[in-house]
């Protein structure tokens, strides 16, 4: 069984490669509930109408994650050692609506989005092998766009 990505546990990690986000690769609305012109600068980007542009978020994008291998590792990294029954885990990935960001390495909220959204998510099920190439492909080409989002420890444990 595939073990789950680091920064599922490591909020240090997350919150480093989540920044790296922010500044490199436009990932926000900061808050999403005042987006001041967010949007519209995703729509210059994309050229497209910012109509358009606020429809293509993490939660829709093929690098989304929510396969139930990952929302367990997200809930239990939240949870930590916890008990179900002593923690809010589940709560505070339903309320973002969390997943994880396969491009840039990690927790992820629905309602934002980056340069980088590709079409084709949210990711529920186990990717066949050609989405596997697809998205290392995808991956491969926005590091040397952006550069590594991650250092040598980001990776999988």
């Amino acid at each position: 069984m595939k073990t789950c990505p680091k920064v599922c546990s490591d909020i240090q990690l997350n919150l480093k490669n989540r920044d790296w986000a922010f500044k490199n690769v436009g990932y926000g609305p900061a808050n999403p509930e005042e987006p001041e012109d967010f949007w519209e600068k995703r729509a210059e980007e994309w050229a497209t109408t910012p109509e358009n542009a606020q429809t293509m978020h993490c939660g829709n994008c093929s690098a989304f994650i929510q396969t139930p291998e990952m929302m367990d590792c997200i809930i239990k990294g939240i949870q930590g050692e916890e008990s179900d029954d002593e923690t809010y885990a589940n709560e505070v990935v339903a309320g973002a609506e969390l997943g994880y960001c396969e491009l840039f390495e990690f927790k992820c909220a629905a309602d934002r989005t980056c340069s980088a959204w590709l079409v084709g998510g949210p990711i529920t099920k186990p990717m066949t092998e050609k989405q596997k190439n697809m998205l290392k492909m995808a991956k491969l080409d926005s590091e040397e766009e952006y550069g590594s989002s991650m250092d040598e420890e980001g990776g999988e444990e």
